[in-house]
């Protein structure tokens, strides 16, 4: 006897000789009940969308990339926040002299030096504090750049999601159709065989059967690729896909209510709106260069010698400079001219960025209520072919349709129902697409507390209520979260 599992690590059979198949009946049911509740276990394995979500943001290295610009943003801020302290050097110096005499004679002389020395810049026309608030404000800027990025590669996360997710269902759909032209086309042959149809209605089933190979061909592909792209953006192979529920509080009614948190809750927009910050301090930063200095510097020093000619002494001295730039060939005019140029261009790509996200907030918003009402139509469309098929198999018994007829209607059902599958990912892509393009999508404020304190971190994707997640299921977690509430840092 040989045991064969099958690919859904859920049943067992046997093949066996015509002799004691009923003891080897006997042990596959006991093994089957053994060894099939260990096999779902291992294997039983569901994602969703919203747990999706949390692994891309967990490992997506494109967005580790920009948190790590987003430290080097930080270290510059601290750097310029430098200039606040003093600058303290300490000095030791030891050196040895050796005298030949006249006399024959020599003569060693060691010196041993220590001092320590402070200065520290008391007024510079305000350019630390205008370049500490420059640096703080394009830390900000970093800040909503990484929340862009994770707005970004989120929304090319659920787009994939969707696509395994309706690649899958396509491929089930195509390959029940193909299996039910098998079996009509076997029941075509004995039909006509008894004179009830001709060769004509075979060759019409036979010419569905090469169709419908081939986009069944097509549609392994599109899974195929779907899954790349999946597996490229979470870090692992997608398992059973839940279809999910939809954010629809975070939606709002009207499009001009779109438009206004777009305009106050897009990342990009407020890190744009920040870099301007940024440069108006850098413009005021280049004309302190203008203005007068004051340093003021203080060191001591001691020197130990060996010698009795030399005496042990300690000195120490203090001074306050004030300096006054008056000529430097122009260089100090050209930096604040470039500083205002740089002031200038955010401005202009700032309001131009305002443009295209208020515009974007807009046509996300239109596609979203087309797409929903798509979905409507395409499962209203699913209902009404499906009885079309039902009423012309009864007229076909009854004489007054053809076989092509029924054919052509189980085409008809066909399509609708593809049309129905890609209308809803559409749908789905569609909410999200229309939350990315107002600054919603986002779970950073979960994992990072530096991350936290934004106020648009209130509207995330989705509350976790909202996302499909069956109690009977158990839901992959990753990561350190022990929250039953994945959604409470975003609150």
């Amino acid at each position: 006897m040989k045991l064969i599992h099958s690919n859904t690590g859920s049943e067992l059979c046997f093949s066996a000789t015509a002799t004691g198949i009923s003891r080897g009946v006997r042990t596959c049911l006991v093994l089957a009940a053994i060894i099939a509740p260990l096999l779902g276990a291992a294997t039983a394995r569901a994602d969703n969308l919203a747990q999706m979500l949390y692994d891309v943001y967990d490992n997506n290295p494109d967005i580790r990339a920009q948190e790590a610009a987003l430290e080097a943003s930080r270290a510059s801020t601290r750097k310029a926040a430098s200039a606040y302290a003093p600058k303290i050097n300490a000095t030791a110096g030891h050196s040895m002299v050796e005298e030949r005499l006249k006399a024959g004679g020599r003569t060693r002389t060691r010196t041993t030096q220590y001092g320590l020395s402070a200065s520290h810049r008391l007024f510079n026309g305000f350019q630390n504090r205008n370049n500490l608030i420059s640096s703080k404000y394009t830390e900000r800027s970093s800040l909503y750049q990484v929340r862009n990025k994770e707005r970004q590669i989120l929304l090319e996360a659920v787009k994939a999601y969707m696509d395994v997710f309706a690649a899958r269902k396509m491929i089930n759909l195509r390959r029940r159709y193909l299996t039910n032209l098998l079996d009509q086309q076997r029941g075509t042959k004995a039909r006509i065989r008894a004179g009830e149809l001709t060769r004509t209605d075979l060759s019409k089933t036979d010419a569905l059967i090469y169709r419908a190979r081939a986009s069944l061909e097509g549609a392994s592909a599109d899974l195929g690729a779907a899954v790349g792209r999946y597996e490229s953006l979470v870090g692992y192979k997608p398992a059973e896909l839940i279809f999910p529920q939809m954010p629809v509080s975070h939606l709002p009614q009207t499009v001009e209510e779109a438009e206004r948190k777009a305009l106050q809750m897009h990342p990009d927009l407020r890190a744009s709106r920040a870099s301007v910050k940024a440069s108006e301090y850098a413009v005021k930063s280049a004309q302190g260069a203008f203005l007068p200095t004051l340093d003021v510097s203080g060191e001591v020093n001691r020197n130990y010698a060996s010698s009795h000619a030399e005496t042990n002494k300690a000195e120490g001295a203090f001074s306050l400079r004030l300096s006054l730039p008056i000529f430097d060939g122009g260089a100090r005019m050209a930096d604040v001219q470039k500083a205002r140029a740089l002031r200038d261009q955010q401005k202009y790509a700032s309001h131009a960025l305002s443009a295209r996200i208020k515009a974007d907030a807009r046509e996300q918003f239109l596609r979203n209520r087309a797409a929903q009402v798509a979905l409507k139509q395409a499962s209203a469309e699913v209902r009404a072919v499906r009885d079309l098929l039902r009423g012309i198999k009864i007229e076909e018994k009854a004489g007054q349709r053809s076989f092509l007829d029924i054919l052509d209607a189980e085409v008809s059902l066909l399509d609708a129902q593809e049309l129905e599958i890609y209308s809803k990912a559409d749908s789905v892509i569609a909410i999200y697409s229309f939350l990315a393009a107002t600054g919603q999508l986002t779970v950073s404020g979960a994992r990072k507390a530096q991350l936290q304190y934004a106020p648009e971190a209130v509207a995330a994707i989705a509350r976790a209520e909202q996302m499909n997640r069956p109690k009977s299921q158990k839901v992959k977690t990753t990561g350190p979260r022990k929250s039953d509430d994945p959604w409470s840092g975003l609150r």
